[in-house]
């Protein structure tokens, strides 16, 4: 247990911090620099970067608002050759309607439980890592080792003009990452599954829908190229099985979506002459997203030839998977430090989404996931972050911070 003033500044840093909008830019600046002068004031330096605006122009599609600027917070304490970075993202998903507790951006504590937006996803992380980096700081005066803060913007839209540029262009390199999404407790990521996405334009020729027989319909093109990749391509995917341990049962195995997105750009009265469906393909962490894609092309193209259809496929956004073998030194450490604090061994398991931890070991970097909250009141309405698991997790880093230091600090 640490003093209580230590638990109290997490819960603070939560609280003041969801009184920011932070979504598609919004408030980015402002947010950063409250979390630069809490650590100020508890004699922390810290450093704030600005994304370039031509770097935002060149990465963002204009509904992303690129024109809005984005930062980066760094923040270190101690010394030596190895690094341990907290990473947390500070951007939140639309509020969406519904909110009953409290309105998304009024944090309100009810029950225990600190509501808002943000609340879980992931400004409870990024409060309970940086408590814990504060008590280092004035608490472990022998720290051999580098402890960083890592707050970025942007992960919730793919991550690229926070945790991307980050590692891909200013070339960060700590030796361990532990990234605070809300894991909960009991589940450590060690890696999550990667993404190709597509759409696979069907093309025939418009004409009136009086007259059906002088047009081809690639809407009944689309249906037959569709159900030959049902039958025949998904089945292939139960073929392969992941060896390790994923979030729920059946996410060893890839899988593929087909029709999240269709499109026709018609009306009713015509034959029409182009339709598109998307097709979501997710990857277990023994598969690269090219081999992936390249499968998809060839998919699409034996449904085409059997349909006597025209197509195009197109890709829409690739993501490799992302692994730390569980015999790596940060999750050997975040195990044994979670131990010491829950009494139990959280469970290594791969996560089945998505997580800018992909940037971090597509380089080499040893990286995980492990925050607190639940993890299924993300993206919800009535967000919330239960206090119990916010302190936890600051003596879980507390710990984790003593054992690394302990096993490979500088003397």
């Amino acid at each position: 247990m640490l003093p209580e003033e230590f638990y109290r500044l997490s819960e603070q840093i939560l609280i003041d911090s969801i009184k920011y909008p932070t979504v598609l830019g919004e408030a980015y600046e402002d947010i950063v620099n409250y979390y630069a002068e809490v650590l100020r004031k508890h004699g922390m330096e810290t450093s704030i970067i600005r994304v370039p605006d031509e770097y935002l122009k060149k990465t963002l599609p204009p509904d992303y608002h690129p024109e809005r600027p984005r930062y980066i917070l760094l923040a270190r304490i101690g010394s030596g050759d190895k690094i341990l970075q907290f990473n947390g993202h500070y951007d939140v998903v639309f509020p969406g309607e519904g909110w009953s507790v409290t309105e998304p951006f009024k944090p309100v504590v009810k029950d225990r439980k600190i509501y808002g937006r943000g609340s879980t996803d992931m400004k409870g992380g990024i409060a309970a890592f940086l408590a814990a980096m504060i008590y280092a700081a004035e608490k472990l005066s022998d720290l051999g080792i580098v402890v960083e803060a890592a707050i970025v913007p942007d992960e919730e839209i793919g991550g690229l003009t926070g945790t991307g540029y980050l590692v891909r262009e200013l070339k960060s390199r700590p030796t361990w990452v532990v990234i605070a999404e809300p894991s909960g407790e009991k589940i450590l990521w060690h890696g999550h599954k990667g993404a190709v996405w597509a759409e696979v334009i069907v093309k025939g020729r418009q004409t009136h829908g009086s007259v059906p027989f002088l047009g081809v319909n690639a809407f009944e093109k689309m249906v037959y190229v569709a159900k030959h990749i049902i039958e025949n391509y998904t089945p292939t995917l139960k073929r392969k099985k992941s060896k390790y341990n994923y979030d729920l049962p059946g996410g060893e195995y890839p899988t593929i979506t087909l029709g999240g997105k269709l499109t026709s750009p018609g009306s009713i009265n015509i034959v029409p002459g182009r339709v598109s469906f998307s097709i979501d393909r997710r990857l277990i962490v023994e598969e690269k997203a090219s081999d992936a894609m390249e499968e998809l092309r060839k998919a699409v193209e034996e449904a085409s030839r059997v349909a006597n259809a025209d197509t195009e496929i197109r890709f829409v956004q690739m993501m490799d998977p992302a692994f730390t073998d569980p015999e790596q030194d940060i999750v050997k450490a975040t195990v044994e430090a979670a131990k010491k604090v829950l009494g139990y061994e959280p469970r290594k398991t791969v996560c089945i989404g998505g997580l800018d931890m992909r940037y971090y070991t597509e380089v080499g970097v040893q990286a995980v996931s492990y925050g607190p909250g639940d993890p299924n009141v993300p993206h919800k309405v009535d967000e919330y972050m239960p206090v119990e698991s916010l302190h936890r997790f600051v003596d879980i880093y507390v710990e984790l911070i003593k054992t690394l230091n302990e096993k490979y600090g500088s003397k």
